[in-house]
């Protein structure tokens, strides 16, 4: 691994020991799961190893850019709450999603419909 972890850049910054933040960010982790528990999804069936060319890495990379709201006006925006809001991380600030990558890029057009094609491809109704 090169380079340091932003959690270890974290504990640095606030001149802790990774044992006293990793304790006292539980609670947050652990709401967050919850959180995210709660909320529909579906699977869907990718046959191709991860990469930066597979069809995974393109569904990420456009789902992304799809809904980021950088750099342009939100089309949903984020409720008054969202963690987003309170991030130093420009990208995050200007995109509200929990993300870096991909948030300044524009998706492909057909992405969309791709997408549907792979959902109705699994089974599932779109």
């Amino acid at each position: 691994m090169t380079g340091e972890s932003d959690a270890t850049k974290a504990c640095e910054a606030l001149g802790l020991d990774r044992k006293t933040v990793t304790t006292a960010e539980a609670p947050v982790e652990q709401a967050v799961s919850c959180y995210i528990a709660s909320m529909p999804f579906l699977w869907l069936e990718i046959n191709d190893e991860p990469g930066p060319e597979s069809l995974r890495a393109s569904i990420e990379g456009n789902a992304i850019a799809l809904l980021s709201n950088h750099p342009r006006p939100p089309l949903d925006p984020a409720s008054p709450g969202c963690l987003g809001h309170f991030s130093d991380r420009p990208w995050v600030l200007n995109s509200v999603l929990w993300n870096q990558q991909h948030v300044e890029e524009a998706h492909d057009p057909m992405f969309p419909d791709a997408l549907a094609e792979l959902i109705d491809a699994n089974g599932h109704e779109t």
